[in-house]
């Protein structure tokens, strides 16, 4: 159904800078709940609420984990994650596993629960039992840093590639990057290369930003720039302030592109200096295309 399958879960986690990510959820079901997703679909909020909540109060482990869905986004209601909790745990009572990966999730960072990283793991292992690739490459995590638990490093590799071959595009970048550095693994571009690129195809912003970096450098792929500055813009549209970076300097020397654009750049730029990460060149660039500019909060060499 829609909500599982075109709407995402998102991984919360400092391993990929904060960003929110979108896994899938797998499921067909009939009555409220594919109305529900039709509503969604067309942006009809309330509608699809209170279709998943007529589902939800009969029960069903899908209508709970889809209004659970809803309060957390704030669709169709205002966010509340108490809320979201409550239904989430209604539906992982059922043995749901995108509803116990959820939950685990709010317990891994205090929201809407006090914070529970015990109760994070027990549930990321009943949803990784079921193979439920999000959780999968939660547990991956915990056993990678070390989190409610000592290091695993095996295991995480091991639990990286279960999610990452059942499609989840953060464990895909993850081992794009160990292939691309070695680590836990015997280095290989082509490898890295290649894992990455099924991230990517799913809009995966850091997979993108890696992929135009390896080709501009021409590292373990040949060397093209337009190449390059296809996937620096991808991965800077999505908001990427390195790879907005990236992209406004290829728009301001022309580099991959038919020719320059001295006014996008600076548009890149901003973007990019707008986030405190932003290298120190980008600041020196847009001032010198644009002017003296607002020093930003901090920044990163």
């Amino acid at each position: 159904m829609g909500y599982h399958s075109s709407r995402g879960r998102s991984a919360l986690r400092a391993l990929v800078g904060g960003l929110l990510l979108a896994g899938s959820f797998a499921c067909a079901h009939a009555g409220p709940n594919d109305e529900g997703d039709k509503a969604l679909a067309a942006h009809n909020y309330e509608r699809a609420m209170a279709l998943y909540r007529k589902a939800a109060d009969a029960n069903d482990p899908w209508g709970q984990v889809n209004v659970g869905k809803m309060y957390e986004n704030g669709q169709g209601v205002a966010p509340n994650p108490k809320q979201a909790a409550i239904w989430y745990a209604k539906a992982a009572g059922q043995g749901n596993d995108w509803a116990q990966n959820s939950l685990g999730s709010l317990y891994e960072n205090g929201t809407g629960v006090p914070k529970d990283v015990a109760k994070a793991l027990a549930l990321y292992k009943k949803s990784a039992a079921k193979g439920n690739n999000w959780a999968l490459y939660n547990l991956a995590r915990f056993q990678a840093e070390g989190i409610g638990m000592a290091a695993r490093p095996a295991d995480a590799l091991k639990n990286f590639r279960k999610a990452a071959e059942l499609g989840n595009s953060w464990a895909q970048y993850t081992l794009g990057d160990k292939y691309a550095t070695g680590a836990g693994v015997p280095p290989s571009y082509p490898t890295a290369v290649a894992w990455y690129k099924k991230a990517a195809d799913q809009g995966n912003a850091w997979s993108q930003f890696k992929l135009g970096q390896l080709y501009e450098k021409g590292t373990g792929v040949i060397q093209n720039d337009a190449t390059a500055a296809k996937y620096y813009k991808a991965s800077a549209d999505q908001g990427n302030h390195l790879a907005q970076a990236s992209y406004g300097l290829a728009l301001e020397t022309g580099k991959g592109l038919k020719r320059w654009n001295k006014k996008e750049a600076v548009r890149y730029y901003k973007l990019a200096v707008a986030n405190p990460g932003a290298p120190e060149w980008v600041m020196q660039r847009l001032t010198a295309l644009d002017g003296a500019q607002p020093k930003p909060a901090t920044a990163a060499n």
